[in-house]
C-alpha cells in the first residue's frame, strides 16, 4: 500500500504538457481540472463511475440540470472580461474572416505568446460541455445514475511559419521553417447509464476501516460535426545559408458540414460559398453512431471517527483517503454522413521554394477556415491531387486514463490528479496531465476551492471556485486564469457554472 501511495503521488507530480479533462464542471475546473477522486455525483459517469458509491452530503437522491463549463486557450487571449467573450463566440461561430485580421504588432504578440524557446508549433484549443440532465440514487449498498451530456472540442496546431518567414532552432536542433497546420473538431452528445457496486473480496486489506469500489458507465454515442485535418508541411536549411527542403505529407477526413463544404470546394465551388451553403450555428444532423464505456476503481480509507467504510449510506464520509483509477472513454463513433476523405504521401523536396508570404488573419480554428487559411496564404493547395476516399469511417473516442489521491480532514480537502491520453483527437493527447487542488470551507454551506495546472514545468493556468450547497440544493461556479506574461493581467481562459442541484 505504501508503495502504491509512494507511486501514485509521484506521478502526480509530474509537470503536464496537455489540458485534457474528461469533464468540465465548476467543481473539478476549479480545483485545477482534476476530479477522478473527488466528483461524486451523476458527473462521476465521465470521470470515475465508482465514486457513486460515496456519499459526502445529506440524501440519497440528487437531480441537477444545465451543467456547462468552457474552456479557451486561444491563439490571442485577452485579459479584458467584455474583449475575451467576444473572442471566443468567433472560436464558436462560422468562420468570418473579418474577425480574425491581424496587425503587425498582433502577428508578433502571437509569435512570442505561442512560439517560446524552440516550440516551432502552437498548441491552441476551445471546449465547450455541457451536462444536461442527470440523476444519481443510492439503494441497498448500489449506487445508479444517468446523465445526458454534449460535449464540443476544436484542437489546433500552426507552425510558426506562417506568421514568420526566419528559420528556427526546432527542439531537435534542426533549422526549420514550420508550416504545418492541423485542426481536429468534433461534437459529440452522450447518454450514459452509471453503476456502482463495493467489492468485498479486496475490501479489507488494510488494518483501517476500509472500502474498495467498482463503477462502470456504458453509454450511447451520438456524432455530429467531425474534422481531422493533418497537413504536415516542414521547410530544413541544411546550414545556415545552405539549400532548403521540403518535406510534406497530408491527411484529411470529416463528415457532416465539414464533409459537405469541403466536398463542394474540391468540386469548384469557392470557399466562401461553400461555407455559407452547409455550415450552420444551430446544427444538430446525427453523421456517427457509437458507443463507449468509462470504468473505474476507488479505493476508501476513512480515518479517526469516520466509520462510512462499514457504515454505508448511514453515515457520511467526512475523514478519509481516496485512490482512484479510472479509464474514460472506450469505444468509437462510425460516420456515415457526407462522407470527405483526402491522403497525400509523404514527399520531400530537393532545393525547395520558399513561400512568398505570412499570414494576414490568425488562424482560429473556427468552422470552415482550414480551406480558406489554406487558400489565402498557403503556397500551394494540399487538397489538390490528393488521393479521394468517401467510404464511411470510424474513429476511437478520446481514451485516457487516470489516477488520483485525496486527503479529506473534515472541511478540508487535498487531491493531486494525473491523466494520459491513448488517442490524439480533438479532446485530449497522448501526453501527461497533471493537476493539484485544494477545497476548505469556513462555513459547512460555503467551500472555496482553488487549483493549478503545469504546462511544461511551469504554471499552465491558476483556477478558483466556490458554491452554496445547503442541504437539499447547491449552485457551483468556477472560473480559470491563464497568464500571458509576467508583467500582464492574466486572461480569462475558462468558466464553468451549474444550476441548481437538488438534493433528496
Amino acid at each position: 500500500m505504501r508503495q502504491f501511495i509512494f507511486i501514485l503521488l509521484l506521478l502526480c507530480t509530474y509537470p503536464a504538457i496537455s489540458f485534457a479533462q474528461p469533464v468540465f464542471t465548476p467543481r473539478n475546473l476549479a480545483l485545477g481540472g482534476g476530479g477522478s477522486t473527488y466528483i461524486t455525483d451523476y458527473n462521476a459517469n465521465f470521470y470515475n463511475p465508482a465514486n457513486l458509491m460515496i456519499q459526502d452530503r445529506e440524501g440519497r437522491f440528487s437531480v441537477g440540470a444545465g451543467i456547462t463549463g468552457i474552456y479557451l486557450d486561444g491563439i490571442q487571449n485577452y485579459s479584458g472580461l467584455g474583449s475575451q467573450f467576444k473572442n471566443a463566440k468567433d472560436y464558436l461561430k462560422v468562420y468570418n474572416p473579418d474577425n480574425t485580421v491581424i496587425t503587425a504588432s498582433e502577428r508578433n504578440d502571437i509569435i512570442d505568446d505561442n512560439f517560446p524557446g524552440k516550440t516551432t508549433l502552437s498548441d491552441n484549443r476551445l471546449r465547450y460541455d455541457a451536462t444536461l440532465l442527470g440523476m444519481k440514487w443510492i439503494r441497498n449498498n448500489r449506487a445508479f445514475s444517468i446523465a445526458f451530456r454534449t460535449r464540443t472540442s476544436s484542437n489546433f496546431r500552426v507552425g510558426q511559419g506562417w506568421y514568420s518567414d526566419s528559420f528556427k532552432r526546432s527542439l531537435n536542433d534542426e533549422l526549420i521553417l514550420e508550416r504545418s497546420l492541423i485542426h481536429r473538431y468534433q461534437s459529440l452528445h452522450e447518454v450514459s447509464f452509471g453503476y456502482a457496486e463495493s467489492f468485498r473480496f479486496l475490501t479489507g486489506l488494510t488494518s483501517r476501516l476500509d472500502n474498495f469500489i467498482i463503477g462502470i458507465a456504458p453509454k450511447l454515442v451520438v456524432g455530429t460535426g467531425y474534422q481531422n485535418a493533418e497537413w504536415n508541411n516542414i521547410y530544413e536549411q541544411q546550414d545556415d545559408g545552405g539549400s532548403i527542403n521540403r518535406t510534406q505529407s497530408f491527411t484529411y477526413n470529416a463528415s457532416g458540414q465539414f464533409g459537405a463544404a469541403t466536398s463542394a470546394y474540391m468540386n469548384g465551388t469557392s470557399v466562401a460559398e461553400a461555407n455559407a451553403t452547409y455550415f450552420s450555428n444551430n446544427s444538430f444532423n446525427i453523421n456517427g453512431i457509437g458507443a463507449g464505456l468509462d470504468i473505474g476503481v476507488t479505493y476508501l480509507i476513512t480515518l479517526g471517527s469516520d466509520l462510512s467504510a462499514v457504515r454505508r449510506n448511514q453515515q457520511l464520509t467526512k475523514r478519509s483517503l481516496r485512490l482512484s483509477f479510472a479509464m474514460t472513454d472506450i469505444g468509437f463513433v462510425s460516420y456515415d454522413n457526407d462522407i470527405a476523405s483526402f491522403s497525400l504521401p509523404a514527399d520531400t523536396t530537393i532545393g525547395a521554394q520558399l513561400p512568398g508570404t505570412t499570414a494576414d488573419n490568425a488562424f482560429i480554428g473556427a468552422r470552415g477556415q482550414y480551406t480558406d487559411f489554406i487558400e489565402r496564404f498557403g503556397e500551394d493547395n494540399p487538397f489538390t491531387g490528393t488521393l479521394t476516399d468517401r467510404t464511411a469511417f470510424a474513429t476511437l473516442l478520446p481514451m485516457s486514463l487516470h489516477g488520483g489521491a485525496l486527503l479529506e480532514i473534515n472541511r478540508l480537502k487535498l487531491m493531486g490528479d494525473v491523466s494520459i491520453g491513448l488517442t490524439n483527437n480533438a479532446f485530449n493527447s497522448t501526453k501527461l496531465v497533471s493537476s493539484f487542488g485544494m477545497e476548505l470551507r469556513p462555513f459547512t454551506f460555503l467551500p472555496l476551492r482553488g487549483g493549478i495546472q503545469f504546462e511544461a514545468q511551469r504554471p499552465d493556468f491558476i483556477s478558483f471556485g466556490t458554491a452554496v450547497e445547503t442541504k437539499k440544493w447547491d449552485l457551483s461556479l468556477a472560473a480559470i486564469f491563464t497568464p500571458t506574461s509576467f508583467i500582464e493581467e492574466p486572461a480569462i481562459t475558462g468558466a464553468a457554472a451549474a444550476t441548481l442541484q437538488f438534493h433528496f
